[in-house]
């Protein structure tokens, strides 16, 4: 990453997401958000910036294939008797993943969600972090990537700020290997 600065990593980890959840009466929100919020998290809390004091200047891109597959499974089974929570709808929305981290830490820079395979979209998110960076439409991006496997649920997370010389077109090798998943068994 010649153009891609990591400054900060974050990590977290489930084998049951139910035990990631911090939903309230009047707030709800996809396991998975929960888990990528805790990541994103990490790697706030372990730069050595504050980066909430930039948060106007904060990007979010989370990748992941299953993104809120719990919820919209909870809500197909609800819906068949008629029954469909307005929170749990809401909180089905993929956007969810992006947008809870960044309600969370009050960030208002640039999000997005690439509901495709970890692998498949590091190319995307690294081009699409570069521009952001690049043009000074952020200043640090987070980059967060859901996989799942026989273990559980995993999250990475890395923090980026634009190096010197950078491009839009960086690798982010960094979150290459989510977990060591066996191949065909991500969600």
């Amino acid at each position: 990453m010649t153009g891609l600065t990591v400054v900060s990593t974050g990590e977290a980890r489930s084998a049951d997401l139910a035990g990631c959840s911090r939903n309230g009466p009047s707030f709800y929100a996809d396991p998975v958000a929960w888990l990528v919020t805790a990541a994103i998290t990490g790697a706030i809390e372990r730069g050595p910036l504050d980066v909430t004091a930039a948060a106007d200047e904060v990007a979010v891109i989370v990748l992941s294939r299953g993104c809120t597959t719990p919820t919209m499974r909870t809500i197909a089974g609800t819906a068949g008797r008629g029954l469909v929570s307005p929170l749990r709808f809401a909180g089905a929305n993929p956007g969810v993943l992006a947008g809870l981290p960044c309600i969370t830490h009050a960030l208002r820079g640039p999000s997005l969600v690439l509901a495709t395979p970890v692998a498949d979209g590091l190319a995307v998110a690294a081009v699409v972090a570069g521009s952001w960076l690049v043009t000074g439409q952020a200043r640090y991006v987070l980059v967060a990537a859901h996989e799942r496997d026989a273990g559980g649920h995993a999250v990475r997370c890395v923090l980026l700020r634009a190096a010197r010389g950078a491009e839009p077109g960086d690798r982010l090798d960094a979150l290459a290997p989510i977990p060591a998943t066996a191949a065909g068994a991500t969600r």
